[in-house]
């Protein structure tokens, strides 16, 4: 049976809260990239294409400037102490 650390339950909440926080701050372009994306393990980035009338080969790129927008605004609110779960 697995332990249950209880203690970092709070910490895990809180971290949730702050990270669809500053989602919410980016563009409303990365907003919705990143919302269907982050449900889904392998996205079809055609579906993802159709969803947000974009080109399919530009999808990865923006997912990666999002992405690099989302850590900045993490890191500038915590002074660096965003962890890196990648």
């Amino acid at each position: 049976f697995a332990e249950t650390n209880f203690l970092a339950i709070p910490v895990v909440d809180d971290e949730r809260r702050m990270l669809w926080a500053a989602i919410g701050r980016l563009s409303a372009r990365c907003q919705e990239l990143l919302r269907i994306i982050a449900f889904a393990p392998r996205p079809d980035y055609t579906a993802v294409a159709d969803a947000l009338g974009m080109p399919v080969g530009s999808i990865g790129p923006t997912r990666g400037r999002c992405l690099a927008k989302l850590r900045a605004l993490l890191a500038d609110e915590t002074g660096g102490a965003w962890r890196d779960a990648s």
